[in-house]
């Protein structure tokens, strides 16, 4: 709110004035009062004017600033009828009432629609447990009858399930998290076990360094996250190359870990880059069959909200390295 913008508002008012003081000049040139007093008036009601207005103005403007700040402070800003105080004059009431039933009904439908998310939510969690047994089951079963063909094509239900299940709870995840103390070797290994026949189909090496160290996050998310990767890696290794691998390897400092994990697949192409944790985004030239745009996304999500730091590097035909940091300070073992 700058003065301008006051003066403005108070144009009517200076005008009404205006006419007054021209009144009042005339009626006491037409009484033949000195020159001297009228120009004594006129300086006095000018003096007064001023005063009054910046008086007024600078009332106003700390109220303004007063209103601002406590609007900015707030992190819900749709509870900031609340909180303002109820101004005095007429027109302010209006506008506070306004804003007031406009808060009201916003918050009223705010609460219906986080209603309906959560029962939705709810509804698709307890779908993708239910779902995930009998599919488990036909896995197994494929695994047993050596019907690897079968077997593949339940493990990918399975994880397009578990995707579904991560989105669902991804804006949630401080109600479904544990950190707690891990092996990172562990973690790593666990996570490559879930796709051995993939990488045995597709004679990728799978080589790792360093690994044997510990951090502090929780064990279900990072799994995912890491499969997410893994998966990744798989699905986009050149068949046209020889000396395929996956290559895990950390590295540690005094203030975090370094989880590198790199594959010499078919890389992506620099224009893509930027834009590999943007939600449904595929690439414009890397296979689509089987892409949902959503496995780095999501884990770019999940990293960010459990605190940690998720980059990828990658030169087209050549190799892919993604680096997870997870960051010493600050970390805690829940009990």
């Amino acid at each position: 709110m700058n003065f301008l913008a006051f003066l403005e508002e108070k144009i009517s008012v200076l005008l009404l004035h205006l006419v007054f003081l021209l009144f009042v000049i005339m009626t006491l040139m037409f009484s033949q009062t000195h020159g001297f007093y009228i120009v004594l008036l006129l300086g006095l009601f000018v003096l007064c004017e001023g005063a009054v207005l910046v008086v007024t103005y600078m009332r106003e403007k700390k109220e303004y600033d007063r209103i601002v700040a406590l609007t900015d402070g707030l992190e819900e800003k749709y509870y900031v009828a609340e909180v303002l105080p109820k101004p005095r004059d007429i027109r302010g009431a209006a506008y506070y009432y306004a804003l007031k039933e406009a808060c009201r009904a916003m918050n009223g439908r705010i609460g219906a629609l986080e209603t309906e998310q959560r029962e939705y939510r709810e509804y698709v969690e307890s779908f993708v447990h239910e779902i995930k047994i009998p599919i488990s089951a036909l896995s197994l079963t494929f695994d047993n009858n050596r019907d690897y063909a079968l077997k593949k094509e339940a493990d990918r239900a399975n994880l397009l399930v578990e995707q579904m299940l991560y989105y669902a709870r991804s804006g949630d995840t401080e109600k479904d998290y544990f950190v707690r103390k891990l092996s990172l070797e562990e973690a790593v290994h666990g996570a490559v076990l879930r796709f051995r026949h993939y990488l045995l189909e597709r004679g990728i090496k799978v080589e790792t360094s360093g690994l044997d160290v510990d951090i502090y996050t929780d064990e279900k998310w990072l799994g995912f996250i890491l499969a997410q990767i893994i998966q990744n890696a798989v699905k986009y290794s050149d068949p046209a190359k020889p000396g395929r691998r996956l290559a895990v390897s950390a590295r540690e400092d005094a203030h975090r870990v370094l989880l590198y994990i790199e594959d010499n697949g078919r890389g992506i192409p620099e224009a893509d880059l930027p834009r590999i944790f943007e939600k449904g985004f595929t690439g414009a030239d890397r296979k689509k069959k089987n892409a949902t745009g959503m496995g780095l996304y999501l884990s770019k999500k999940l990293c960010r909200r459990l605190g940690l730091e998720i980059s990828v590097d990658s030169v087209e035909k050549e190799y892919t390295r993604v680096c997870i940091c997870f960051p010493k300070s600050g970390m805690r073992e829940e009990e």
